[in-house]
């Protein structure tokens, strides 16, 4: 039975991975992951034969190669293919083979926990390598991802009781910055709030010397459009940095306010505090109970997520004056809480630096000048973190309890 699920979960994550190709494509080039439905080959624009779509063996026996205009194939096709199979399988393996995360039963009945897992990961995947090589990060990916966690979570609430538990005066609070959020989002499009960083442009690039002209010839500098760039504005962009963060603060200034004065209601009206965390009573209310338990986590954990990366990037570009972090990395973010809670994209956020330091180690033995931008590093750590979660939980066991003291749990 064990092999037959592992089967179809291997070809079910190739075939994902043979969509996931599809998104890289597109999306960085503005393009829909859905329109056209079939896909082509990007040099000459024929439509591909369905049987020369099979995730994994098409490209082994095209020998990487298109059909009709023989132009070569990158090898990237067949390696996500192969990392969404390993992502479906190696999940499915250390969940409900290994029982690495305590707690959890079958894929038969934790399957929505392991969709939005499987869900997460492939998102990640997409981000890292669009990240990449184009130093953007596709919203729409991670807003798909966080939405599947948190339907995951009111479906089958189980699984995601096994996260750090969330008071329901926080959970009030979350949802009080949600509508804070979305109030913020309004005044940006009636033009009351005007978003940061939308007046910053390119600096001209300086002109490049030609090759075998006499010395000081130079040619028009060029700018590939698919290398990528640095996005991290500076005065150089023709911005002032921390006056435009502060933007950023007007934006969060709603969402903390309703959810400041939702917990001060809350704490200082007892009546109804009752009602509220009544809803949270697994006696009273058997079927609503856990559901609220797990979709408040969720809501919760999206919020201190996204606020792990938001505060740093307000504080760093406040202190240096120049954009830090970026808002890409802070939907990344906000997804993982929204689909593990807030105990790991807090971890995470703090075993990221550590792999990016790695690599500036390896940049700086071999004397490469690669450089890669945060998001393949906190998609790295939050697959470390999901696997190792108990390890991690068990260790930081007393924090947890020190910030559950301290916030009222």
């Amino acid at each position: 039975m064990e092999w037959i699920i592992i089967i179809f979960l291997f070809w079910l994550g190739a075939a994902t991975g043979s969509f996931l190709n599809v998104a890289i494509y597109r999306l960085p080039r503005g393009g829909s992951v859905l329109f056209p439905a079939r896909s082509f080959c990007p040099a000459c624009g024929r439509t591909i034969r369905a049987w020369d779509n099979i995730p994994l063996l098409s490209w082994l026996i095209l020998r990487g190669r298109c059909r009709d205009c023989g132009v070569r194939i990158s090898p990237r096709y067949l390696l996500v293919e192969a990392g969404g199979a390993g992502i479906f399988v190696g999940l499915y393996v250390a969940y409900f083979l290994f029982d690495v995360r305590r707690g959890t039963g079958s894929i038969l009945t934790d399957w929505p926990m392991y969709t939005a897992h499987v869900s997460l990961l492939c998102g990640l995947l997409v981000c890292s390598i669009v990240d990449a090589k184009f130093f953007i990060i596709p919203l729409e990916v991670m807003w798909v991802c966080a939405g599947i966690g948190i339907v995951a979570a009111g479906v089958d609430p189980h699984p995601f009781l096994l996260q750090v538990a969330v008071a329901p005066e926080w959970v009030a609070a979350s949802l009080a910055a949600g509508v804070g959020l979305g109030i913020s989002h309004l005044l940006v499009r009636w033009g009351y709030l005007v978003p940061s960083f939308i007046d910053a442009v390119e600096p001209p690039l300086a002109p490049e010397p030609r090759p075998g002209a006499p010395d000081g010839a130079t040619v028009a500098p060029s700018r590939d459009a698919t290398a990528g760039t640095q996005v991290a504005f500076g005065p150089e962009h023709g911005v002032a940095p921390r006056r435009e963060i502060l933007r950023e603060v007007a934006y969060l200034a709603p969402a903390a306010l309703l959810a400041g004065a939702t917990v001060v209601v809350l704490r200082r009206w007892e009546g109804g505090m009752a009602v509220w965390g009544g809803l949270f009573d697994f006696v009273a209310h058997p079927l609503l109970g856990p559901r609220m338990a797990a979709v408040g986590a969720a809501v919760f954990g999206l919020l201190v997520g996204g606020l792990c990366v938001w505060a740093v990037r307000i504080l760093g570009t406040l202190a240096f004056n120049k954009e830090a972090m970026g808002m890409g990395d802070v939907h990344l973010l906000a997804a993982v809480g929204a689909v593990t809670g807030w105990f790991i994209p807090t971890v995470t956020f703090f075993v990221a630096p550590f792999l990016g330091l790695l690599w500036a180690m390896f940049l700086w033995i071999f004397r490469r000048q690669r450089e890669l931008p945060y998001g393949p590093w906190l998609a790295g750590a939050t697959l470390i973190v999901l696997l190792f979660h108990d390890a991690f939980a068990s260790r930081l066991a007393p924090l947890v309890e020190a910030i559950q003291f301290l916030v009222g749990q």
